[in-house]
């Protein structure tokens, strides 16, 4: 069975607003979900956005393959800011 789990974490601090985004890619046997989750200053989380991988993407990452924009329709989920 394949099992992924990676995260990424990026803080932005803009305006006086600090926030922090964590993009999530999780894989277990055949399925697997990407999601982008928004934390403010404090450590609440403020927005959250979560869709299933495809079977394309669940290979590519298999064979180590880049894709880009992968988290691109989550984001836009978020945007409404």
């Amino acid at each position: 069975m394949f099992i992924y789990h990676s995260e990424q974490i990026h803080s932005e601090f803009a305006n006086k607003k600090g926030r922090t985004k964590v993009h999530s890619v999780s894989i277990k046997g055949k399925k697997g979900t990407k999601s982008v989750i928004v934390y403010n200053r404090s450590g609440k989380m403020t927005k959250k956005s979560s869709k299933p991988l495809t079977t394309k993407e669940i290979e590519c990452i298999r064979t180590c393959k880049f894709i880009p924009g992968l988290f691109k329709d989550c984001t836009t989920c978020i945007k409404k800011d």
